[in-house]
């Protein structure tokens, strides 16, 4: 029996990084997953690793930015997999500049991507679990960054504030639903957002992903060598989806080792 045996989830961001991860241990534990992500190649790679180890899912392109994709992805969970008992909200992106060199266009990404996409979701998945005992579980996704914050980060840092934020409102306001929202505020993991962008080639939005060499190698002394896998980082997830999880609610947890100086 898995600990999630029967539950239907959606994750956003569930193409690479700590959304995959997440995909693929709900999906061993007996979720349905939805895989959601901007990019169909990831998206359908993600759901073929899945199915390879014998897990029901799908995937489900939509852009999170946008309400109506939002929508699309909840309904689609239901007209596939009959249902939606847990959203995990995973989706995000870093634009880094100090604050008077940060543009219009870095500081609308980051909070758009990150805090108004968590929204869209939460208020699309309103339409299924905001009914009497449906006991659903929402998971967000901030950072370390949003509980102390970072140089460099007024976007990334106050949209995984906002999150923070958010998820005790929601909290508040389903709680008589039997609907819990939890969220977790991660230290360094490593994904492509973390590595040295000298060293990786991917872009988004004309903009490289990663992190200075420096920061990397700054950031791996902190953390003596050792930051989380996104295996690490998806065992809290699954932690706060269970059922024997249910009275915890409104609550972020800090999953960050050597964060807290």
């Amino acid at each position: 029996m898995g600990k999630l045996d029967g539950k239907v989830a959606v994750i956003t961001g569930a193409g690479r990084g700590i959304g995959k991860a997440a995909a693929q241990l709900f999906s061993k534990e007996g979720a349905a997953v939805v895989v959601n992500d901007t990019d169909e190649t990831v998206a359908a790679k993600s759901v073929e690793d899945i199915e390879d180890a014998g897990g029901k899912t799908i995937y489900c392109v939509a852009d999170i930015v946008n309400g109506q994709d939002a929508q699309r992805l909840m309904d689609t969970a239901f007209e596939k997999f009959g249902g939606l008992n847990i959203l995990v909200n995973c989706a995000g992106i870093t634009r880094d500049a100090p604050i008077h060199k940060m543009t219009d266009l870095q500081w609308d990404m980051a909070v758009d991507v990150n805090l108004k996409g968590t929204f869209n979701c939460i208020r699309a998945a309103a339409k299924y679990m905001r009914k009497d005992g449906h006991n659903g579980r929402i998971i967000n996704i901030s950072s370390i960054s949003g509980v102390k914050g970072a140089a460099t980060q007024a976007n990334y840092a106050s949209a995984k504030g906002g999150i923070i934020s958010l998820t005790k409102v929601v909290a508040h306001e389903w709680e008589r639903f039997g609907v819990t929202c939890n969220c977790i505020a991660y230290g360094p993991v490593d994904t492509r957002l973390t590595r040295a962008r000298e060293e990786q080639n991917e872009e988004v939005a004309g903009e490289k992903l990663g992190v200075p060499l420096k920061t990397r190698r700054e950031m791996m002394e902190r953390y003596d060598g050792r930051i989380m896998t996104t295996e690490d980082a998806a065992y809290p997830i699954l932690f706060f989806a269970r059922d024997e999880s249910w009275c915890i609610n409104g609550n972020c947890l800090q999953a960050a080792l050597g964060g807290f100086s």
